[in-house]
């Protein structure tokens, strides 16, 4: 049985441990929690103890388990000889895309609608989860792996809120494009859709960019991006807004046909 107190002592070994593991000063985490400086050293004194979510979002940052963070001596050689398994784009292994295929043996596309974008990111490697999620097929795609999903906003026009967008799979960070867009898989933002400035190389971050000026660009740690999709089609319907612009065009046609008729005329 372990006692709080042990509890205690070996999460405050490990704070100590994984922060200077990672060189970050105590406020560089505090400023990840949100947080002063002296809350957290007082963390690290065993004075006061983190939150659950804090937890989780140190546990996340660093990608160990909340579990062995509480229980398990993190810096003991044992423990760091223990394989771990990344799960985002840059790591090397083969990661396991769960998939569904057609009666005629074709793969399809599964649906991530809005309302199903919460769960997508705890449920996105279980093979039952992926079974459950809507699907269609599309004739003509290049060979790849696909995905939909619906897009919610307006930064990134003409595709704007409620449009499907269908992506291809990309396996590793290497073969994103600079310029190109892209449905990702955030580890703490769900699912976003952006245009990508590649910054691997000198920080290991991508810029994150809109289509819509009103929206400023950010950046996202590389190995928060669980899942990349490169953006191929997409699926939109007409809003209000849209049919604004069509009936503009339609009027300046008819404008400029009436010029070209009373230029005859005269």
């Amino acid at each position: 049985m372990i006692h709080l107190f042990e509890i205690l002592s070996m999460l405050v070994k490990n704070l100590k441990y994984l922060r200077e593991k990672n060189k970050l000063t105590q406020q560089a985490v505090a400023e990840l929690l949100g947080i002063s400086r002296s809350t957290y050293a007082n963390y690290e004194k065993e004075q006061s103890e983190p939150t659950a979510s804090q937890l989780l979002i140190l546990a996340t940052h660093y990608q160990v388990g909340v579990g062995d963070f509480l229980t398990k001596d993190i810096g003991a050689p044992l423990f760091r000889q223990q394989a771990v398994k990344a799960d985002h784009i840059l790591a090397e292994e083969i990661r396991v895309l769960p998939i569904t295929v057609s009666d005629s043996q074709k793969t399809n596309i599964e649906f991530v609608p809005a309302k199903a974008i919460a769960g997508y990111v705890s449920g996105m490697k279980e093979r039952s989860y992926i079974s459950e999620l809507p699907r269609f097929y599309l004739p003509k795609l290049p060979e790849g792996t696909y995905r939909a999903f619906e897009i919610e906003g307006h930064s990134m026009p003409p595709i704007n809120d409620g449009a499907i967008v269908v992506g291809r799979y990309i396996e590793h960070a290497r073969d994103l494009k600079s310029g190109h867009r892209y449905v990702l898989v955030l580890r703490n933002k769900g699912v976003v859709f952006k245009k990508i400035v590649d910054e691997l190389q000198s920080n290991q971050q991508l810029l994150l960019t809109s289509d819509n000026p009103a929206f400023l660009p950010y950046s996202t740690p590389a190995k928060d991006v669980l899942e990349a999709w490169e953006f191929v089609a997409y699926i939109g319907f007409h809003n209000k807004t849209d049919m604004n612009y069509i009936l503009l065009d339609k009027i300046n046609d008819l404008q400029q046909q009436l010029g070209l008729l009373t230029s005859k005329i005269a």
